[in-house]
């Protein structure tokens, strides 16, 4: 019983040691001096977004600029009051008018 305890442990930790590298694995591409990274194909572009012309007004009177997203989802950047860092407040009733293709449903 215990060979097989130890084969399993084994087993386990390389599985753990693959999954990790892959994780940590960076597409880097090279030009000179400059190192570029690569988005990962099949992933989510992270921080793809674009400013658009239009401004959101909330309740209370204060004009935020409207950006959207690498998927095309409207949202506006916020200031959390209790933390001070920013966030992203994601308006689908606007982002619907602005960009309707990237909010159409699925019909199957």
């Amino acid at each position: 019983m215990k060979k097989f305890e130890y084969i399993i442990s084994a087993v386990i930790m390389v599985l753990m040691l693959l999954i990790s590298l892959r994780m940590t694995a960076q597409d880097v591409k090279r030009e000179g001096n400059t190192f570029t990274q690569v988005s990962k194909s099949g992933g989510r572009a992270s921080g793809q977004e674009t400013k658009t012309a239009y401004t959101y007004v909330d309740s209370k009177g204060t004009s935020y600029p409207v950006y959207l997203s690498s998927t095309g989802k409207a949202f506006i950047k916020k200031v959390s009051k209790k933390t001070g860092k920013e966030y992203k407040q994601y308006l689908p009733e606007v982002g619907k008018q602005i960009n309707p293709e990237a909010y159409k449903e699925d019909k199957k």
